[in-house]
């Protein structure tokens, strides 16, 4: 072992921290403390310090061994150092953060946490809450009820039993409502109806149903959600995959130290965590915005305030001949200037 390699290892032992066993998501093995040495065949336990173990490395025969005790799944027993998967503090590298777009950012805060609760001790993320030492960083696997992506992008527990619900999100591009239409429908009907009754409305103004026109000639509309919907849309529910309790905002490439003091920064600070508040109070507006997409070469798109999607709301904009559905809803933080605002009232 690495000079650093000893002292951490060392470390670890004596504060009852965990490793992995073999792999980087390998049963985790928590240990107790206790170390025994297997010599010429004896087995004798084992006073473990710094100096106690570069000691043995330097004399041992190729038969001897340290043994640690760690509990996997409740049960004690004794693991050669061999067993124990090499994470970060001991120079290995951490495979599984290395996926693309958001799950990157998700695995790479999931390691990097993992391997501070992993040492045993309280550490904890400034953001999140001194008083919340982590214990376990999970992702969230499979889909929504609605056969989406969930709401919860990371599981966090920590050591006083809490279980967080964390939901993910870049430093460029502040968002809601991942779940798209189908997920407003679940949370915010009501808002839904509302908003499509403004876009009929303002739209009726100039055309009918069933006129054709230019698309350009329809700028993008952009129609700020009520505050009283925003918290809703941000938390979701649980046949979304929610409900959240906390914004994780931050680089997609994570990276971080471990202070002396128990403290996990991430991306020198720029990675942190917001209460649903103060995620509001970071992001004051939210906009939808209604655009057309996947237009026909030569631009032309029917009004179409009869003809509904599969969610039964009007397809709003259409290809005439294909009858293909050329209206997109999205959430964005702001309204350009090219567009037209306009509000739902109340």
């Amino acid at each position: 072992m690495k000079r650093d390699n000893i002292r951490n290892f060392v470390e670890r032992v004596r504060a009852q921290g965990s490793f992995r066993e073999r792999i980087e998501d390998g049963e985790v093995l928590k240990c107790t403390g206790k170390v025994i040495k297997i010599s010429g065949g004896d087995v004798e336990d084992f006073f473990l310090n710094e100096s106690t173990l570069k000691n043995f490395i330097a004399t041992k025969d190729s038969t001897d061994a340290i043994e640690v005790q760690a509990i996997r799944n409740g049960v004690r027993r004794y693991y050669r150092i061999s067993k124990f998967y090499k994470d970060r503090l001991f120079g290995g590298v951490a495979g599984k953060s290395s996926g693309g777009g958001s799950e990157r950012q998700e695995l790479g805060l999931i390691s990097l946490l993992n391997e501070a609760a992993l040492q045993g001790g309280k550490y904890y993320v400034k953001s999140l809450g001194k008083g919340l030492p982590i214990k376990e960083a999970t992702k969230n696997e499979g889909l929504s009820q609605l056969k989406q992506e969930p709401y919860i992008d990371v599981f966090i527990e920590t050591q006083n039993g809490k279980k967080l619900g964390i939901s993910c999100k870049g430093e460029s591009a502040p968002s809601l409502a991942g779940g798209g239409l189908v997920g407003m429908q679940v949370v915010v009907p009501d808002l839904l109806d509302r908003l499509y009754r403004v876009i009929i409305k303002e739209l009726k103004r100039k055309y009918k149903d069933g006129d054709k026109v230019d698309a350009d000639e329809i700028p993008d509309f952009f129609v700020r959600i009520p505050k009283s919907y925003v918290k809703k849309i941000l938390i979701g529910n649980k046949k979304m995959g929610g409900p959240v309790d906390m914004m994780y905002i931050g680089p997609m490439d994570v990276d971080g130290k471990i202070t002396s003091s128990g403290e996990i920064v991430i991306n020198n600070n720029r990675g942190k965590f917001y209460t649903i508040e103060e995620y509001m109070r970071k992001i004051p507006n939210f906009y939808f915005r209604v655009r057309k997409r996947d237009l026909p070469r030569d631009k032309e798109i029917e009004i179409a305030f009869t003809t509904k999607n599969k969610s039964g709301y009007p397809l709003i904009f259409m290809t005439p001949i294909s009858k293909k559905n050329n209206f997109r809803l999205v959430v964005t933080d702001k309204a350009s200037s090219t567009g037209k605002k306009l509000e739902i009232a109340g």
